[in-house]
């Protein structure tokens, strides 16, 4: 309830500062997951809905923000550098869903380019991600929504390996296989068609999705390092950009991603990145993302990212400021 209080709230000071010319030069970006057909296959619990994105409201955010003159770029646009009073466009998916060959047709249709942020073993070895095995599972046993929220974020405090290990002991051993195509990952033919388009970049998201904050330092350069390693024998592509797991990170992480010659970096954070942006910065390995919802009417998300001012941004910066003091007072 609060939260969709803070949203409408938002959503009237977005048309406030909108109304007085306030859309300033900025990299926006936007975080998507898997992409349904339809509001049927959403609802269908073969995965977790996560935002519950179908291609209709994909389509539509591309067209919106083409209407309002923005820019869509690629890494490979932020590596050559993109004009400090430009207004510019990031599409982001993470995971490696096999669902996410329905964006082509959109990119297509208005020649806009996107990068899919892979987790490499689950395509190597055709696995499902373990939070759509969760949901499922407990979904068939009846558990609410929030119940699976909470089961979750205290998965979200171990290793990948470390969690499918419990859920095949809790669920069976074939707990990970994949039940659809609308769960699965793509395959290694698959990916690499898909690389092979024109508007597709691909990125780092580890090898098997690791929240690297869980991980040493010796297991974030094998998990960093071995997805560029995979992604480039599958598709002959070197990713130059990095999703990190779940949103975390720290300077440590960013070394060891600068090291791997990674030159970007997006958070789960929601936030307008101020231009220019020099590649391999700070500011560059840091990069914050809008997530769209598929409960909310899409033009209004759009309006909102393009406001110089959100009560949801600042509470939740001030909520990532909160946990890096407990962590920093933790590790002194």
């Amino acid at each position: 309830m609060l939260k969709r209080a803070i949203h409408a709230l938002d959503a009237m000071l977005a048309g406030l500062t909108l109304a007085m010319g306030q859309d300033s030069p900025a990299l926006v970006s936007f975080l998507f997951h898997a992409l349904f057909q339809d509001e049927r296959e959403r609802n269908s619990d073969l995965l977790d809905p996560q935002q519950g994105i179908t291609v209709k409201m994909f389509r539509r955010l591309v067209e919106y923000f083409l209407g309002k003159g923005y820019a869509f770029v690629s890494p490979e646009d932020l590596l050559r550098g993109v004009a400090s009073s430009g207004r510019y466009i990031l599409l982001t998916f993470d995971d490696g869903y096999y669902t996410n060959v329905r964006s082509i047709p959109v990119l297509e249709e208005f020649s806009v380019p996107a990068v899919f942020f892979l987790s490499t073993d689950h395509i190597q070895y055709q696995k499902s991600f373990w939070w759509d095995a969760v949901f499922r599972e407990l979904k068939n046993r009846g558990k609410t929504l929030e119940e699976i929220v909470h089961v979750n974020a205290g998965y979200k405090r171990l290793k990948t390996t470390d969690v499918e290990l419990c859920l095949r002991k809790e669920f069976g051993q074939a707990a990970l296989n994949p039940v659809s195509d609308v769960d699965r990952p793509f395959t290694a033919a698959e990916l690499k068609d898909f690389a092979a388009h024109p508007l597709v970049s691909l990125g780092n998201h580890t090898k098997d999705h690791a929240i690297l904050t869980n991980y040493s330092d010796s297991e974030i350069q094998e998990q960093i390092h071995g997805c560029q390693d995979a992604v480039r024998e599958m598709t002959g592509k070197s990713p130059q950009m990095i999703a990190y797991p779940n949103g975390n990170e720290s300077p440590e992480i960013r070394k060891v991603v600068r090291d791997c010659g990674l030159q970007f970096g997006v958070l789960t954070r929601p936030g307008k990145n101020r231009l220019p942006i020099e590649a391999g910065s700070s500011e560059a390995m840091t990069l914050k993302r809008f997530t769209l919802w598929g409960d909310r009417e899409v033009d209004a998300q759009c309006r909102i990212s393009r406001s110089t001012m959100s009560f949801y941004r600042f509470f939740k910066d001030v909520e990532v400021y909160a946990d890096t003091r407990l962590s920093s007072s933790r590790h002194s």
